[in-house]
């Protein structure tokens, strides 16, 4: 279990799956509040080493965001002490008026007290929730761009190129074929998930046996080169006969 503190008066707790197994805990039982997740709550509460804030807070109300791997409680102690201090709450009406009060509306008029208080803490839990949302978004890209390679290799002629892709007898997602000055350019997209670490090292070897590697970049052949195959450059070079 891993603890943040996000404010004066609220944490983030992120539950693992294996920490709920061992409390005896699974997933389906935080659909429904039940005395067995408020139990919970407080136990991991006891487990964890709390900022010296919430040590002796009066009420907690907690927020379960479920993840796939994981849940997510926030915990967020009132502004108002376990004792209702109501010299802390500077913006309830005075005592005289809050004794002419019926039970209902005096409940009432603290519940929204302690709403506008806690609206610092929904913002900042719903600024981390976003923060996070982009990291995991930008951890998907970069686990996208780490499954694909391009190579990108230069020929003095067509009919080289031609040779070339003669000897692909490896997967390749696509592929494209540009002319940049007197030289032909072939940039082949590789998908190496779930390959050997060794398999693009492996490859490029495979082609500088038959084709020059090069520094130049997909993005200046683009700007600069002639794009004469857009896709699959390599599956219609293939049925070229020379």
């Amino acid at each position: 279990m891993e603890m943040k503190q996000i404010s004066e008066s609220t944490i983030k707790i992120t539950i693992r799956l294996e920490d709920l197994e061992e409390h005896g805990m699974e997933m389906a039982d935080f659909l429904v509040p039940q005395e067995k997740t408020e139990e919970f709550f407080y136990t991991i509460l006891d487990e964890l080493e709390m900022p010296e804030s919430f040590l002796d807070s009066g009420m907690l109300s907690f927020r379960v965001t479920p993840k796939p791997d994981k849940l997510d409680v926030f915990v967020t102690k009132s502004k108002v002490d376990k004792n209702l201090n109501f010299e802390d709450l500077a913006d309830l009406p005075d005592m005289e008026e809050l004794s002419q009060m019926s039970p209902d509306e005096f409940l009432k008029t603290l519940e929204k007290n302690i709403f506008e208080k806690s609206q610092e803490d929904i913002e900042a839990v719903k600024l981390l929730e976003k923060t996070e949302a982009n990291e995991m978004d930008a951890t998907e890209e970069e686990r996208e761009t780490e499954r694909y390679i391009y190579y990108i290799l230069r020929f003095a002629d067509l009919k080289h190129v031609i040779a070339f892709t003669k000897t692909i007898d490896y997967p390749v997602d696509t592929s494209e074929l540009y002319k940049m000055e007197n030289h032909y350019y072939l940039t082949i997209l590789v998908d190496i998930e779930n390959k050997p670490t060794l398999y693009p090292a492996w490859l490029l070897a495979a082609m500088r046996e038959h084709a020059e590697d090069t520094d130049t970049t997909r993005a200046l052949l683009q700007e600069h080169g002639h794009l004469l195959i857009v896709t699959d450059a390599v599956k219609h070079l293939q049925k070229v006969q020379c």
